[in-house]
């Protein structure tokens, strides 16, 4: 199955590069060339340049995208210098960017980051732009030995515009190691020779750009990439990594105290262990600062804790750094994508994001999020991924997650009598990663969002749990409604309830007739409704007795309303086989959508 997704994904790209150099007419502009080199130096500074050749084609090239480029670095451990920036214009004249052009500014995501003001964007200005002309740009970042804990890159092979030439080119001391992984290209480096280094050089042509369809798979999955390492080893680099004070989880007095005024007030694990991440989430800020500005380090959990805020990494040491206190059993752990992980080739740049492992004896593993409120164990909502857990020791250990089938099912039975007042019941049955267990332990059984549709949670009364664990809830309640109707004249439309957790959630709504590109969705996916209605003496219903069912290589979609005399029933569900959809069977996904999504089958209408 992984090679056949490979050579499907391979296959498109080579679609995709015919397609997209017949069709440039429809970009905003095109890469003639760019080059990015690395170089690792004899005392283990890291050189990087970057060089481009851009032609501008529409107005909207230069007024939106590409009047500036922006090029964020850490000026205490990195020098960045401009070799030259300027324009030839459409009739060949040269226009070399003034120095006004070039402004040095606190990057957006260090605003209100006071922990992180060092950090600068040089922000450049283009000048002589029109319509036809070519930006050239060559810049060069050198970083001091030890900002970086090894020569890493991943690389993305595609832009979001057409690139005619590309050039990686990566250059090291012949007494150091490299490795290094190509990913749906089987393009080949050229080695050469320059004195004590080693040359290492790809060259791409007529790389097509990157979609702009919706629900791809993650970090650009799709498409060719590069990953490459002087560090083959990832225990050494991650042991490394948790080398620094921060991982030491220690906590000073006015942390201790506020975890004991929580324990004081809360007397089980669980409890303690979703208030704690409230905290953390709640009253605590995320800066977006990737690893990669600030050589991979991190401030403690007492700086975080004093300072309102951290980074991704930062508030999950903060958070681990609580539950240990509280006697909690908790480690970091990193994210990585399937596709970009390889265990031969060290990198800190595959990371996705940090969560939080957490061993309660009541429950088994949790895995949290120190960013968001997850309303479920976590290890059911990364499917694709690799997960690294860091242990106490610095040790790490490498697993992949489970694939798992999310499931929702509904049932609603209701009675509307002759004031056209409804009356009944309506039970869910969430599986999974549909299953809002963490939810119902953090609001003690008094969430009600559960329905869209003519059902809101002010009518739910009377709830009743009839099961509740980390695998499967299940709630039931009753239901009162005055008005349930949208009245025009003597027709009456009643909105289906339709569940909040399940596929509506991913804000999948129309789709296109065509695809380039594989769909990735959140999870393998079933859900199902049956609805039952008793109507009055004299209404009826106005919707028309309907059954559809399809079944092909994506999944199956099933819809039937029947009449029987004053009951009216409604029944409705799908069952998404993938959670990747190669393009060969994106039709077939899309009709299951689109029936899932029709209106007529989302919406009953009566009449008197």
């Amino acid at each position: 199955m992984k090679k056949l997704l490979i050579y499907c994904l391979s296959s498109v790209f080579s679609l995709l590069s015919t397609f997209s150099y017949s069709q440039n007419e429809n970009s905003d502009a095109i890469y003639l060339q760019i080059t990015k080199e690395y170089k690792l130096n004899p005392d283990e500074s890291i050189d990087f340049r970057f060089s481009k050749k851009q032609k501008l084609l529409t107005y909207r090239s230069f007024n939106s995208l590409y009047g500036e480029s922006t090029i964020v670095y850490n000026p205490d451990w990195q020098v960045f210098k401009i070799n030259e920036v300027y324009t030839i214009m459409a009739d060949g004249k040269k226009v070399v960017s003034p120095k006004n052009a070039l402004n040095e500014v606190l990057p957006g995501i260090a605003v209100n980051v006071p922990s992180y003001n060092n950090l600068r964007e040089m922000v450049i200005t283009h000048t002589g732009t029109e319509r036809n002309a070519i930006l050239n740009l060559d810049y060069e970042i050198h970083s001091k030995k030890g900002f970086y804990p090894a020569l890493m890159g991943n690389e993305i092979l595609a832009e979001t515009e057409p690139v005619k030439e590309l050039m990686i080119i990566i250059r090291i001391p012949n007494t150091v190691k490299f490795y290094y992984k190509a990913i749906l290209t089987d393009q080949l480096p050229v080695i050469t020779n320059e004195g004590l280094f080693r040359v290492y050089t790809w060259k791409f042509k007529d790389i097509p750009p990157i979609s702009t369809e919706e629900f791809q798979a993650a970090n650009n999955e799709n498409y060719p990439r590069l990953i490459f390492s002087t560090e083959n080893d990832r225990s050494d680099l991650y042991s490394g990594f948790q080398k620094q004070p921060a991982f030491a989880y220690v906590l000073d007095d006015e942390m201790k105290k506020a975890v004991k005024e929580i324990m004081a007030s809360l007397k089980e694990k669980p409890d303690i262990l979703l208030k704690l991440q409230e905290k953390v989430v709640n009253e605590f800020k995320m800066w977006p600062i990737p690893l990669r500005y600030t050589g991979f380090t991190c401030r403690t959990a007492a700086e975080t804790w004093h300072s309102n805020g951290g980074t991704p990494v930062e508030k999950t040491i903060l958070l681990i750094s609580l539950l240990k206190e509280a006697g909690i059993k908790a480690g970091p752990v990193a994210v990585i994508r399937n596709a970009v992980f390889d265990e031969k080739t060290g990198s800190l740049l595959d990371i996705e994001e940090f969560l939080v492992k957490a061993e309660l004896q009541e429950t088994g593993p949790v895995y949290l999020s120190p960013n968001t409120l997850n309303s479920q164990n976590l290890k059911y909502s990364y499917p694709g991924r690799v997960l690294v857990e860091f242990d106490s020791m610095g040790k790490s250990k490498i697993t992949k997650t489970e694939d798992y089938t999310n499931k929702g099912s509904c049932r609603f039975d209701c009675i509307v009598d002759t004031k056209k007042q409804l009356s009944g019941e309506i039970s869910i049955d969430m599986v999974n990663g549909s299953n809002p267990w963490l939810l119902l332990l953090r609001d003690k059984d008094k969430e009600r969002s559960w329905f869209t549709g003519s059902i809101g949670a002010s009518e739910l009364k009377d709830q009743t749990i009839l099961n509740k664990d980390e695998k499967e809830s299940m709630i039931r309640y009753s239901v009162q409604k005055d008005k349930p109707f949208r009245k025009d004249s003597n027709v009456y439309f009643f909105s289906l309830p339709v569940m909040t957790k399940g596929i509506d959630s991913w804000g999948i709504r129309l789709l296109p007739k065509n695809r380039i590109t594989p769909i990735e969705i959140p999870s393998e996916m079933e859900e199902s409704y049956e609805y039952t209605f008793i109507l009055p003496e004299g209404m009826s219903s106005f919707s028309p007795e309907k059954k559809v069912e399809i079944n092909n290589a994506a999944g199956s979609f099933y819809y039937e309303l029947k009449t029987e005399a004053t009951k009216v029933t409604v029944k409705k569900n799908i069952n998404l086989k993938k959670r990747i959809i190669p393009v060969i069977e994106y039709s077939e996904f899309k009709a299951l959508i689109d029936n899932w999504n029709n209106d007529w089958y989302r919406e009953i209408i009566f009449i008197e």
